[in-house]
C-alpha cells in the first residue's frame, strides 16, 4: 500500500510540535479524505444553487399573483434598482480614475488607489490629503532614522584582501578605521 507525507511544517514550531503535525496518511486513508472534501463542496454548490431557484420561484410566484398594473410597477422597480447599480459602479470606476490621476500629481503611487477609493468626491479627497500626509510622515520618518545610522565603511577590493601597496595608497584616516575595525589586519600590514 503506498503511503502518503504530509510534513508540512509551520516555520515558528517546535520540535515536539513538528512531530505532532506530522502525520503518514495510506492511501486509502488519503482517498477517503479527498472524497469527502469533494462531497462537501459539491453539497455545498448544490444547496447555494437550490437558495438561487427558490429564490427565483418565489419571484415568479410572486409576479403569478399581482394585477398587470403592480407587475409592470414592480418591473420598473427593478430596473430603476439595476440602473441605480450601474451609475454607481459607474461612478467609483470614475473616481477610481480620478483617484489614481490625483495620485500620480502628489507623486504617490497610483496601486494605493483602493485606500483612498470613495462613493463621492469629497470623501475620496479627504481619503487622499490623509493618505498623503501619513505616507509623507513615513517616508520623512524613515530617512530621519536611516540619516542616524553609522556612515557606510568604505569598500573593500572585492576578495575583501588589502595588499600592503592598496594599503599604503590609502589616506590616515582610512588606515586608522583599519586599526579600529580590524588591528591583527593592520599590524600585518603595517610593518616594513
Amino acid at each position: 500500500m503506498e503511503e502518503i507525507n504530509t510534513n508540512e511544517v509551520q516555520p515558528e514550531a517546535t520540535g515536539e510540535e513538528q512531530e505532532a503535525q506530522a502525520k503518514t496518511y495510506s492511501q486509502e486513508e488519503f482517498d477517503k479524505a479527498l472524497e469527502s472534501a469533494v462531497d462537501k463542496r459539491i453539497q455545498q454548490a448544490m444547496e447555494k444553487a437550490q437558495r438561487k431557484a427558490d429564490a427565483r420561484v418565489k419571484e415568479a410566484e410572486k409576479l403569478a399573483k399581482m394585477s398587470e398594473e403592480q407587475k409592470f410597477q414592480y418591473e420598473l422597480d427593478q430596473r430603476e434598482k439595476a440602473i441605480a447599480e450601474k451609475e454607481q459602479q459607474l461612478a467609483l470606476a470614475e473616481n477610481k480614475a480620478e483617484a489614481a490621476k490625483v495620485l500620480a500629481d502628489k507623486g504617490i503611487s497610483a496601486k494605493l488607489v483602493d485606500f483612498v477609493l470613495a462613493a463621492d468626491a469629497d470623501t475620496m479627497m479627504t481619503n487622499i490629503s490623509l493618505l498623503e500626509k501619513e505616507f509623507k510622515a513615513s517616508v520623512k520618518a524613515e530617512v530621519e532614522r536611516r540619516l542616524q545610522t553609522q556612515t557606510p565603511k568604505k569598500n573593500l577590493p572585492p576578495d575583501g584582501v588589502i595588499t600592503k601597496e592598496a594599503f599604503s595608497k590609502m589616506k590616515l584616516s582610512e588606515q586608522a578605521e583599519l586599526f579600529r575595525t580590524n588591528p591583527d589586519l593592520y599590524n600585518s600590514l603595517a610593518k616594513k
